[in-house]
């Protein structure tokens, strides 16, 4: 039988969708990703090309008739898979720990926002509306079913951490002043929003945190960043405790000191140098455009508000900071002559061991890790070797209490560091059981 115009366009209509991946649930997702307007992620990543095909275009629509809707249509499909394949998110099935992520992620349910806490709804709006938006490209982007960290991980930690009723969260004006606030609604583009951030930074940041690593061992010292970011802020990108620790990493004022002052040209050399060109520009629009985040309280809402990057930046912050910290490990204990041969275990077993003092650092500061690992392999450790890293970590927990450094002395801080990373430990396990599959690594 024929095929009459009508069902022709009704045809390629529902073509267009299945290319697209059309979510049917209501969201900001246009099907104006890649028109003539040059919206979505095509055209930001080859400037040059994006300039000539822009100026092309206009010499076309001086000279030419406008396009056939059919013709049209086409070029739409070609230009979105375009738009997955430069995302990284051409192959959205292949899983390789996880036969039913892609169906998880299809049933997943968001919440309905209401006024108390939608504040965060219009500036995500007005970013996917934006043609030259990195945030909007990474709401309008579809959630990836073999993305680092199960998405349903992800979307777990953000729901159990804080209660809807939690005012643990501020909110910035125009001016730069916070004032506190309900949790965010956790809607559709919400989580894509914080979903597909850490996706990218993890993705563009996992060779700056262990360069040269296969591809296991950086993909658990993501898991352990997840892990250490469910505990801190619940994946919220406006947490933020009553000392102005805050973001999704929980920053402090010198967290970000010495992260500005260390680690943020070393971050920009390496996400310029990285094959994948969505890491040089992140570089690009958050490190070299933005200001680095200043550490005054008074300017802590560069610590959270979308405007300022967020939570791209406090995420690439997260990971330069933990870097650091892996650093000074390596330098204090892993490579120094006096304790470097203690450790006699296979290389997977040593990892975990700079896995949790890295984590354990985030909180006690590099000196708050030392102090007591240096009692431990002085006193225990004296003339024996390490050769069992559960154990070690385990007395890890005790010396904490034991011998804290000079800034953990008190009471309360001895309770916080000592339980910091078996909490942390505890938090991913039961996820990890719930939803994960028995793992949150893909």
């Amino acid at each position: 039988m024929r095929a009459t115009t009508p069902h022709l366009y009704k045809m390629l209509f529902l073509t267009l969708c299945f290319s697209m991946g059309w979510n049917m649930k209501p969201v900001d997702f246009h099907l104006d990703l890649a028109s003539k307007e040059e919206k979505g992620l095509a055209a930001p990543f080859n400037l040059n090309a994006s300039k000539a095909k822009v100026e092309n275009k206009k010499e076309e629509e001086t000279t030419s008739e406008p396009i056939p809707i059919i013709e049209h249509a086409l070029d739409k499909i070609e230009k979105t898979k375009s738009f997955q394949s430069l995302f990284g998110w051409g192959d959205n099935v292949a899983n390789r720990n996880c036969d039913t992520c892609q169906e998880e992620i299809r049933n997943m349910r968001y919440m309905q926002c209401n006024a108390q806490n939608n504040y965060l709804e219009a500036e995500m709006k007005t970013a996917v509306e934006s043609q030259n938006s990195l945030l909007g490209d990474l709401i309008r982007a579809p959630i990836k079913a073999n993305s680092i960290i199960k998405a349903s991980c992800i979307q777990m930690g953000m729901n159990t951490k804080f209660g809807v009723s939690s005012k643990t969260f501020r909110q910035c004006n125009a001016a730069g002043a916070a004032r506190q606030a309900f949790r965010p609604c956790i809607s559709e583009n919400y989580f894509k929003m914080v979903n597909n951030s850490f996706e990218l930074v993890s993705s563009c940041m996992k060779d700056f945190i262990a360069p040269g690593k296969d591809e296991e061992t950086q993909n658990l010292d993501v898991r352990a960043v997840y892990a250490l970011i469910n505990i801190e802020s619940g994946f919220h990108v406006n947490a933020m405790s009553g000392t102005g620790a805050g973001g999704i990493g929980q920053f402090t004022a010198p967290a970000i000191q010495d992260v500005n002052s260390n680690e943020l040209n070393a971050v920009r050399i390496s996400l310029e140098g990285n094959k994948n060109p969505l890491c040089s520009r992140l570089s690009m629009e958050l490190l070299d455009k933005m200001e680095p985040i200043r550490p005054g309280k008074a300017q802590s809402c560069e610590r959270i508000s979308l405007k300022n990057g967020n939570p791209m930046k406090n995420m690439i912050y997260t990971y330069a900071y933990l870097k650091g910290v892996k650093a000074d490990m390596n330098n204090m204990i892993f490579e120094n002559k006096n304790y470097k041969n203690k450790f006699r275990m296979s290389e997977f077993d040593l990892n975990k061991i700079k896995r949790a003092l890295m984590v354990w650092s985030h909180n006690t500061g590099p000196a708050g890790t030392w102090t007591p690992a240096k009692t431990l392999l002085n006193t225990f450790y004296r003339g024996k070797t390490v050769t069992n890293a559960d154990q070690f970590i385990q007395q890890m927990q005790q010396y904490m209490q034991k011998f804290p450094a000079s800034a953990n002395k008190s009471s309360a801080r001895r309770k916080e560091t000592s339980r910091y990373f078996p909490e942390i430990t505890k938090t991913l396990n039961n996820i990890e059981n719930a939803v994960g599959g028995g793992t949150c690594v893909n």
